[in-house]
């Protein structure tokens, strides 16, 4: 049986291969033939063991070859008697097991250390991806910029500041560097997986740091209950199950991030049940995750309320009228959803073949592989902004800000509490070196408070409310691939729609990509990547705090008005070229 982990894409066969077992056979019958026709010599052939070399089985003595020459030599000749012969034969067996020691370990696509009885195995292996990024932009970038889908946060508040730049820019960086432990505890169905990062994403704005990216553990004892516990990808869309050493371009495509089951990340803490994938053609998974992130619970995240009633809080611009003082409503908090947990539920039905989740048919598949799933999650209770009436002010959800804008769903932020309902679909094709897949995503997004929030500095000082209500999110990608030289050359190509807002229109998020990779050893642990990508980034819509209209605040609180970040509507344009270099060791 083999198991898998997506994140890496590779575990450990716990059978040989079917040429191995055909070499034991032979060795082992042309061995009892021999102990037939030589009686005395079969006792001498078993004081020795089949060791695994170069891909094969070769016997190995356990006695010197010269000193055993030299004792049959003597039994001949009548020096020695054959019990005599025997009796030295079995104690240097005896003394080679003693002397050996209790462990193996070699290198075989990762360093490995087991004991020889298999109650323990280690397999350490290393991942970089170093990358050179050169882009090209619109004159929109440096004017506008990107104010809603991904804005970026900075300070202790989480302050929304617009994404721009020039127009042409350059930069190497580390995209991903990865430090993975994997194996088994006590027994093969016991498993681990531990895997360390530190890197920097390509617009990062501080150096990066070495993080916990997973710690996992997985029961495999029945094969239709597998039990998986710890941080990990959640099993939901196909795009995230995937791991970055197996992907046909250099990076996901932005509306694939834009839906992972949790809204936030594709990595959770909580519990999985399924069944063996590689066994059953239709795999089911149900998990119970915080919701929040990898390393983050409920508890982290709390609400602000305000110490007294309908007053806002002085850091919300001033003291509302009827408030003898002003009041920090950060220093009121209310942790009113403690209990929520988030729910990820997948099918996965192989109707012909084995696809697994590897972008391209790297194996050059001889008979079609194809593959359908459906996934749904349902996320709680998710705050991204307080009762506060200064939009964007909180300090204590900033954790769960900054990933609603790394991952491209900043539009989402100060619409109070929501609740995420998200889908996917997926197909997959392989054949022969041709590769089809496909994804299209749906989140219905659920408010608690169904008025439009508050614009201005503080409620009733402009009165000035959102023109519009939230929207649902939808989109898809297709992308497919072919070998041009099997194992080693593969083109790709992709394209995706993403429409963030869909009470909005006119900021659609549309990409192209075209990718070419070869790979130097015929697997994807040696590669190297050259991506061209278009991405077209509409700026209409609305989003809370950075669009047109806004209210315009009295001359004496802000003498020029109040100037949206996007109040120029031009839409946003990138061409983009990655030349990523790949060595999984």
């Amino acid at each position: 049986m083999k198991v898998q982990t997506r994140e890496i894409g590779l575990w450990m066969s716990e059978g040989r291969s079917m040429i191995h077992r055909w070499s034991l056979c032979l060795t082992v019958l042309a061995t009892g033939a021999i102990g037939l026709s030589f009686p005395w010599f079969a006792q001498a052939a078993e004081s020795g063991k089949l060791v695994e070399k170069d891909g094969g089985y070769v016997f190995v003595e356990s006695m010197d070859p010269a000193t055993r020459l030299l004792l049959e030599r003597a039994v001949k000749q009548g020096t020695i008697s054959q019990e005599e012969y025997l009796r030295v034969i079995q104690e240097s067996e005896r003394r080679t097991q003693l002397l050996q020691p209790s462990f193996r370990a070699w290198y075989d696509r990762g360093f490995n250390l087991s004991m020889n009885d298999n109650a323990f195995l280690l397999k350490i292996r290393g991942f970089i991806q170093m990358r050179y990024t050169q882009r090209f932009r619109n004159d929109a970038w440096r004017n506008p910029g990107e104010a809603k889908n991904f804005p970026e946060l900075l300070g202790v508040f989480g302050d929304y500041r617009a994404q721009r730049s020039e127009n042409d820019s350059s930069q190497f960086n580390i995209r991903r560097a990865r430090l993975m432990f994997m194996g088994h505890l006590f027994t093969p169905d016991l498993k681990y997986f531990i895997q360390l990062a530190g890197e920097t994403a390509e617009n990062a704005q501080n150096p990066g740091s070495v993080q916990l990216l997973d710690a996992t553990v997985i029961s495999t004892h029945a094969p239709w209950f597998n039990l998986q516990a710890g941080q990990y990808k959640v099993y939901f869309n196909r795009a995230q199950i995937n791991n970055a050493t197996s992907m046909q371009f250099a990076e996901r495509a932005l509306v694939m991030d834009a839906f992972t089951a949790s809204g936030l990340n594709r990595r959770d803490i909580g519990i999985t049940i399924m069944n063996d994938e590689e066994i059953y053609p239709v795999n089911y998974y149900f998990g119970v995750f915080n919701g929040l992130g990898p390393g983050f619970n409920r508890f982290g995240s709390f609400s602000s309320e305000q110490p007294t009633a309908n007053c806002a809080g002085g850091q919300a611009g001033g003291t509302p009228p009827g408030c003898d003082t002003a009041q920090r409503n950060l220093n009121a908090n209310l942790r009113s959803d403690v209990s929520q947990l988030m729910y990820a539920a997948r099918l996965n039905w192989n109707i012909l073949g084995r696809p697994g989740y590897a972008e391209g048919d790297m194996a050059y598949s001889e008979t079609p592989q194809l593959a359908v799933g459906g996934a749904y999650a349902y996320n709680p209770s998710i705050n991204t902004a307080t009762d506060n009436g200064f939009v964007g002010t909180d300090l204590a959800n900033l954790n769960v800000r900054r990933q609603l804008a790394t991952f491209g769903n900043g539009r989402q932020l100060g619409w109070g509490t929501l609740d995420y309902s998200t889908y996917a679909f997926d197909f997959v094709y392989k054949y022969r070196g041709f590769s089809l897949q496909g994804e299209w995503y749906w989140k219905n997004i659920n408010r608690h408070q169904k008025g439009a929030p508050f614009l201005g500095p503080v409620a009733g000082t402009n009165g000035g409310v959102a023109p519009g209500l939230l929207g649902n999110a939808t989109g898809w990608y297709v992308q497919s691939g072919y070998y041009l030289i099997p194992r080693k050359l593969q083109l790709a190509g992709r394209y995706a729609w993403w429409d963030p807002d869909t009470n909005a229109a006119g900021d659609l998020i549309k990409q192209v990509d075209g990718a070419v990779t070869y790979y130097f050893s015929g697997t994807y642990d040696h590669q190297i990547t050259i991506q061209y990508s278009n991405v077209f980034i509409g700026t209409g819509g609305y989003a809370l705090g950075r669009s047109a209209p806004l209210p315009t605040s009295p001359v004496a609180l802000n003498p020029f008005g109040n100037v949206p970040l996007d109040a120029v509507q031009k839409n946003l344009i990138e061409n983009a070229i990655r030349i990523q270099y790949s060595i999984f060791f």
